[in-house]
């Protein structure tokens, strides 16, 4: 959770996952699944990109969504998740391409089929 008085003075920028529906844990059953990040500051600009690290006892690749610009503050990905189990879900900033990544965040996602 980012407080809603973040500091933005600090040239650092700061992810936060987000999902439409905060009532309860995240969790996944089948079909497709949208992972927002938020980008605080707002006017951050650059690229986003998540990866899904699967459960190691499924022996799964990495999902990887490619870089993509930020737009209105937030990135957006859909996976589709083969396996059962909790999934580690990465974002990465980059203020621009080709460049180092500059902030990370990670979250835990647990996909029941």
């Amino acid at each position: 959770m980012i407080p809603a008085t973040a500091d933005d003075s600090s040239a650092k920028v700061l992810l936060s996952f987000d999902y439409s529906d905060n009532s309860a844990p995240p969790s996944v059953s089948n079909g497709s699944f949208n992972v927002i990040v938020d980008v605080l500051p707002g006017d951050a600009t650059g690229q986003v990109r998540m990866f899904a690290v699967a459960p190691a006892s499924t022996n799964d690749a990495n999902i990887v969504c490619r870089f993509q610009w930020i737009s209105q503050s937030q990135a957006e990905c859909a996976f589709n998740f083969p396996d059962n189990g909790v999934w580690a879900i990465h974002a990465q900033y980059v203020t621009a391409p080709q460049t180092d990544v500059v902030a990370v965040a990670v979250t835990n996602l647990r996909v029941n089929n």
